[in-house]
């Protein structure tokens, strides 16, 4: 795989989401996994095999992906067909399922390694270091370097930078960008972002925000 691999967009988040080199999550786990969450929801729309609309999925082809996490995923929605507003099945999936999707996604291509340290009381921390620093720091650098040249880009990266900006990442992801390229990548969402992609990154960031009171409370 080389740095120009654009991966599936739950893998781009979480990879954008931990320290290239360590592997440290920027997010706590409840983002991250409302991240996840959302980016495996869109993962599906960009398989074609969902729709938005008006805060509800429509399944609209059943056939699997070829991808195991998306499968588990139109799998859980296809059993559950009387659930139907994304914003539930977005907190439900966060709730450990997408996380845990995506982190097996990335360990069977060999992209990250699981670690595994004994703490305190005898408790062990699990963690995911990327195995390559380049590959793993590559979906913002990719934004980050289409933006500055004026450059469209494409609808997954899109969505993953709807996705920064829900979860917070953007703190640490587009620290760099001045106000022009700033004013650039929002105008790009706005302008290009399909509704039902937009409506997704919509629902995500509520759940976010509700999250974060919810901690505050």
């Amino acid at each position: 795989m080389t740095a120009s691999a654009q991966l599936p967009l739950a893998d781009d988040l979480f990879l954008t989401a931990h320290d290239s080199v360590k592997g440290k999550c920027l997010l706590s786990p409840a983002t991250l996994g409302l991240g996840m969450a959302a980016a495996l929801i869109g993962e599906l729309v960009l398989w074609r095999r969902l729709d938005i609309v008006d805060g509800k999925i429509q399944i609209i082809d059943d056939r699997p992906t070829g991808d195991p996490a998306a499968n588990a995923v139109l799998d859980q929605l296809l059993r559950e067909g009387h659930h139907r507003a994304v914003r539930d099945w977005i907190s439900f999936l966060a709730t450990g399922v997408a996380t845990d999707l995506v982190e097996r996604r990335l360990a069977r291509a060999a992209l990250v390694q699981r670690q595994e340290k004994r703490g305190l009381f005898g408790s062990n921390k699990v963690s995911f270091v990327p195995s390559d620093s380049m590959i793993a720091g590559w979906p913002a650098t990719r934004i980050r370097t289409f933006v500055g040249r004026g450059e469209y880009l494409d609808i997954p990266d899109l969505v993953l930078t709807g996705l920064i900006l829900a979860t917070g990442l953007d703190q640490h992801v587009f620290l760099t960008l001045d106000v022009r390229d700033r004013t650039a990548l929002f105008e790009q969402l706005r302008r290009r972002l399909p509704a039902m992609l937009l409506e997704l990154v919509g629902q995500a960031e509520a759940a976010v925000g509700d999250a974060v009171m919810a901690r505050r409370a």
